[in-house]
């Protein structure tokens, strides 16, 4: 049997808060004993709080910038960019997982750098206070790939066996199983998050029955991250689009050609933002564009919602490099076009969303 016990009358923590004590003196209170094989779930957000990793909230959208190693995937909402980066921490996840819920006034909460050292900190104090060996898992909030909602996942490992490999084991009809690696470490903080929510203020809880997970520390939670060849999802798909084309996620460029939108776009704006991208490696000077709407195409009347993106230069190197620069920015775009050479030294687009997916 698996048990959850929350670990409810941990005070307010500020900066410089010993910890270990604040989670003894709440444990004692509530008649609950640390024992040999005890798994303590913390919130990563009350060890935040008691290194004092407080920011002000002026200008997140760099701060995120600073806490991150590259950006992953960003988008423009209607006050400043969100962006999916590679945290500093460790983790992918949005906005480098700085947190402004419970942070204080005009406050905002950093993860720390180094979590699983920060777990074996807290872990090595509390087998010392209660005299017996335990593991400690630092749990952060994150959203998933393809997935809706939020669930907790290990941010700091320490003492804990984080996974369990199944592979070249038998499945019930004696089939080698070929891949399967049970990520314990996000399960078990998932499952702690039940017992300590969101709203109750419960930032602890102790997972009981998993004894024969607890001595070890085999994997951190720094190596349980996805990287280099085994990262098959670096970069999301308009990103990976654009960097190809010289123009890198979280840089000052990509501001200035412009970011998706988290809100509807139209055709115009879209075919705009690509045409920006496509000119990115070209002078001023070298290439004439125009883009318009609702006007005869060289194919037919350009529909309702489509645009017209003419190009035209001299030298049909040039020409012929942007009109290809051009197509791939579309669609990154997710829109699609039929182009035409209508002169020497021109080419025409019909820009159109038809028959694009959305997703």
């Amino acid at each position: 049997m698996i048990q959850i016990v929350p670990v409810a009358g941990i005070p307010e923590v500020t900066a410089g808060a010993d910890l270990p004590r604040l989670i003894s003196a709440s444990l004692r209170a509530g008649g609950v004993a640390l024992d040999d094989g005890d798994i303590v779930v913390v919130t990563s957000k009350i060890v935040s709080k008691a290194l004092g990793l407080q920011a002000d909230s002026s200008d997140r959208a760099n701060l995120v910038l600073q806490e991150s190693s590259a950006v992953v995937s960003e988008r423009m909402t209607p006050t400043a960019p969100t962006r999916i980066v590679a945290s500093l921490a460790g983790p992918v996840m949005a906005g480098a997982g700085i947190d402004a819920s419970n942070a204080g006034d005009d406050a905002l909460l950093l993860l720390p750098r180094d979590p699983d050292a920060e777990a074996e900190t807290l872990r090595a104090a509390l087998c010392k206070e209660w005299s017996c060996s335990v593991g400690v898992l630092l749990s952060d909030t994150s959203g998933r790939p393809w997935r809706a909602g939020v669930t907790d996942f290990a941010l700091g490992i320490a003492g804990v066996a984080a996974v369990e490999d199944l592979r070249g084991h038998p499945d019930s009809l004696g089939r080698d199983l070929a891949v399967t690696v049970r990520n314990l470490a996000d399960e078990i903080c998932a499952a702690a998050d039940l017992a300590k929510g969101k709203l109750n203020r419960v930032p602890v809880a102790i997972v009981r029955g998993l004894a024969d997970l607890v001595g070890s520390t085999p994997l951190s939670a720094r190596e349980l991250v996805r990287t280099g060849p085994t990262d098959w999802f670096g970069l999301g798909r308009a990103e990976a689009v654009r960097a190809a084309l010289g123009v890198l996620p979280g840089s000052d460029l990509a501001m200035q050609v412009g970011i998706e939108s988290v809100l509807p776009e139209s055709v115009e704006d879209r075919a705009s933002r690509a045409l920006s991208v496509a000119l990115v490696s070209e002078g001023d000077d070298a290439i004439s564009v125009s883009l318009s709407t609702g006007e005869r195409g060289c194919f037919a009347e350009a529909g309702a919602g489509d645009c017209v993106i003419r190009l035209q230069a001299e030298d049909p190197v040039i020409l012929g490099r942007v009109w290809a620069r051009a197509e791939v920015a579309l669609h990154g775009e997710r829109l699609v076009c039929r182009a035409e050479r209508t002169a020497a030294h021109e080419v025409t687009l019909v820009v159109s969303a038809a028959g694009v997916s959305e997703s």
